[in-house]
C-alpha cells in the first residue's frame, strides 16, 4: 500500500500545550497535531518531515510554533483538505483510449451539464479533459455544505429539500457504501476507476473483485474530481435548480432555472438522478420521447453484523480470526420461486456490511430508506435492500410508477410518526402479518417506531418478500428469525426511460442528452459514471456510439 503525502502549511501548536507534554522536543511528537488538523486517527499518521518551524509571538503571551511540513499518512485515510492542507495525488496514467480520442473539428465550448452525480461528474471530467469547459449546474450544494446540512437534518429533523442524502455534489452515491461492482462490461471502466484513484479513492478499487470506497471517503473524492475539472476549465454552480430546457429552432439551446434565469449553451446534458422528479416530469411534459420501464421497490432489512459474519464465514470475526484479514462479511442473495408459487424474484440490493440505514428522501412528507457504510465498515449492523420487480404497463408513460412510489413514501412517513422516524417490523412479524414485538435496536439515526411494513407495500410485493425470507433463512441462518424490516425502499430505479438516437445518443430533442439513473440507463455509481463517459465520448468524436464489451 502506498501512503498519501499531505502538505501542511501553518500548523499551529500552542507553547502552553507543548509545555504540558513529557517530551524534550515537540518537533518529534507532532503526530497528534497533524491528525487533528487532518481529522484522521493518530495511527494514520505514519511519518512526517518538517520543512520549516517559526515562532509566532504576535498574541503575547499566547506563543505558538508554526510548522510547514510534509506528512505520510495511511493510503485510505480520509484526510479533510483545507486551505492550508493539500493532499498530493498522482495523475492517472494517460494510456487509456479516452485520453487519445479522434476529436471532431467543432468541439462544443461551454456545454451545460445538469446534475453533479456520477453520470454528470464523469461526463464533465471527459469533456473538460478535451477542452470543452462545461458548466455544471446542480440544485444541491458542495460536499462540505451538504455534510453540514445532513448533520442539521439529524439534529432538527428539518429537511433541506435541496441539500440532503440525495441532492448535491456526487449525487445519492456520495452517501452510500460506494460499491463499485457492476454487471456492465465496458472498455471505459479502467478510465473511470483510475480517475477515482487520482481523486483519492482507495487504490485497491483497481484490482479487488468487490471494491468499495466508503461514505467517509466519497465526499473527498468528489471534491477532488471537481478540482480537476475546474483545473481543466470546467465550472460549477450550486443551488442552481433547472426547471426546463430552452428550445429554439427545434433544438435545445440551453436551460431555464427556477429563478427565471436562462443560460444558453451549444448542447445540454442532463443527468438528473431518479429523485429529480420535478425535472423529469418537466421533460416529459415537453414531449421528450420516453416510455415506461421496469422498476423495483421493497424494504430494508437489518441484522447484527456478527450474524452475517458467522453465516458467511462460519467463524467469528475478531475472535476466531483477526478482523483486518476478513472484515465485515457481505452477501448478494436472489430468490427465484418456482412457477407454481406465483411470486416475483427478490434480490438483495446495496448491501452495506458494517453500515447504517439512512433517510433517502428529498421531499417533505415522504420517506424512503437506503444504506451506507464507511470505509472501515465497523458498525455493528448490516443492512440491505430487499427489492422486487413491479408489474409495468409497457404501453404507459411511467406516471403510474411515480404515483405508486409517491404514495408509498407518504404512507411510510405517516407510519413513522411524520417526523422522519422510520416504521420497523421484525421479519417474523412480517411473515405472520402482525405488529409483533417492537424493534429496539437499529442503526437508523432518527429512530424507529412499530410499523406494519406488510401493510405498506403492495400485496404482490409482500408475497414475494415472504417467499424470499424463507429461502434466505436457509442460506444464512437467522436471516429471517433475527432480521428487522425498516421502512420502504423506493428509490432504486426510475420507472421511465428516455429514448435515444441509436447513433448520436441524443434525445428526441436535438442537442439534448439524458444520462444516468434518472434517464433510465443506470443503476449505481459505476453504471451511471460509465453512461456519462459514453455520452461525452460520442459528443467529442461525433462517431456512432457502440457499447464495447
Amino acid at each position: 500500500m502506498k501512503p498519501q503525502t499531505v502538505v501542511i502549511d501553518s500548523l499551529e501548536v500552542s507553547i502552553a500545550t507543548a509545555a504540558k507534554l513529557p517530551v524534550h522536543s515537540l518537533d518529534h511528537h507532532l503526530h497528534a497535531h497533524i491528525a487533528k488538523a487532518c481529522h484522521i486517527p493518530v495511527a494514520d499518521v505514519l511519518h512526517y518531515t518538517i520543512d520549516r518551524r517559526s515562532l509566532d509571538a504576535r498574541r503575547k503571551p499566547d506563543l505558538r510554533f508554526i510548522y510547514n511540513l510534509r506528512a505520510e499518512v495511511r493510503e485510505n485515510s480520509p484526510v479533510s483538505a483545507a486551505e492550508n492542507i493539500h493532499v498530493q495525488t498522482a495523475s492517472p496514467p494517460q494510456d487509456n483510449s479516452l485520453y487519445n480520442l479522434a476529436l471532431r473539428g467543432d468541439l462544443p465550448q461551454h456545454p451545460i451539464i445538469v446534475g453533479a452525480g456520477p453520470a454528470g461528474q464523469m461526463a464533465a471530467y471527459l469533456l473538460s479533459l478535451h477542452g470543452c469547459k462545461p458548466l455544471v449546474l446542480d440544485r444541491g450544494f458542495d460536499a462540505d455544505a451538504r455534510t453540514r446540512d445532513i448533520a442539521a437534518f439529524h439534529s432538527s429533523r428539518q429537511l433541506n429539500e435541496d441539500s440532503n442524502y440525495l441532492f448535491g455534489e456526487g449525487g445519492a452515491g456520495t452517501y452510500s457504501d460506494g460499491k463499485l461492482y457492476t454487471r456492465v462490461k465496458d472498455r471505459r471502466m479502467r478510465f473511470l476507476l483510475e480517475a477515482f484513484v487520482a481523486a483519492r479513492a482507495p487504490r485497491h478499487i483497481l484490482y479487488r473483485h468487490h471494491p468499495h470506497i466508503g461514505s467517509d471517503i466519497l465526499p473527498h473524492m468528489c471534491k477532488h474530481l471537481r478540482a480537476q475539472i475546474e483545473q481543466w476549465g470546467g465550472r460549477f454552480r450550486w443551488g442552481a435548480t433547472v426547471r426546463d430546457v430552452v428550445v429554439e429552432q427545434d433544438r435545445c439551446a440551453g436551460v431555464e432555472l427556477t429563478t427565471g434565469e436562462r443560460i444558453a449553451a451549444p448542447l445540454v446534458l442532463i443527468a438528473p438522478g431518479h429523485s429529480a422528479r420535478a425535472l423529469i416530469l418537466a421533460l416529459i411534459a415537453r414531449g421528450i420521447e420516453h416510455k415506461a420501464k421496469g422498476f423495483q421497490l421493497g424494504c430494508r432489512i437489518e441484522h447484527d453484523q456478527e450474524l452475517v459474519n458467522y453465516g458467511q464465514y462460519g467463524c467469528h470475526v475478531g475472535r476466531d480470526i483477526p478482523a483486518h484479514l476478513l472484515g465485515a462479511a457481505e452477501y448478494n442473495l436472489v430468490s427465484r420461486p418456482p412457477a407454481h408459487i406465483k411470486a416475483e424474484n427478490v434480490t438483495t440490493f446495496c448491501m452495506c456490511p458494517g453500515g447504517e440505514i439512512i433517510a433517502a428522501t428529498s421531499d417533505p412528507g415522504q420517506l424512503s430508506t437506503n444504506g451506507m457504510s464507511r470505509y472501515a465498515r465497523s458498525s455493528p449492523f448490516a443492512n440491505a435492500g430487499l427489492i422486487v420487480n413491479q408489474a409495468v404497463d409497457r404501453s404507459g408513460n411511467g406516471m403510474a410508477g411515480f404515483e405508486l412510489i409517491n404514495a408509498l413514501e407518504q404512507a411510510a412517513y405517516t407510519a413513522g410518526g411524520a417526523d422522519f422516524s422510520c416504521p420497523a417490523q421484525t421479519a417474523t412479524a412480517f411473515m405472520r402479518g402482525e405488529v409483533g414485538s417492537a424493534v429496539t435496536r437499529s442503526s437508523y439515526r432518527l429512530g424507529v417506531r412499530p410499523g406494519r411494513i406488510d401493510q405498506l407495500l403492495p400485496q404482490e410485493t409482500v408475497t414475494a418478500l415472504r417467499q424470499a425470507l424463507r429461502f434466505f433463512e436457509k442460506v444464512i441462518p437467522g436471516f429471517m428469525t433475527h432480521g428487522n424490516l425498516v421502512g420502504v425502499e423506493t428509490r432504486v430505479s426510475s420507472p421511465v426511460r428516455f429514448e435515444r438516437n441509436p447513433e448520436t445518443l441524443a434525445s428526441s430533442l436535438p442537442e439534448l442528452y439524458l444520462a444516468g439513473e434518472g434517464a433510465g440507463y443506470a443503476g449505481g455509481i459505476v453504471s451511471a459514471g460509465l453512461d456519462g463517459l459514453r455520452l461525452a465520448e460520442t459528443i467529442l468524436t461525433g462517431l456512432p456510439a457502440v457499447r464495447e464489451r
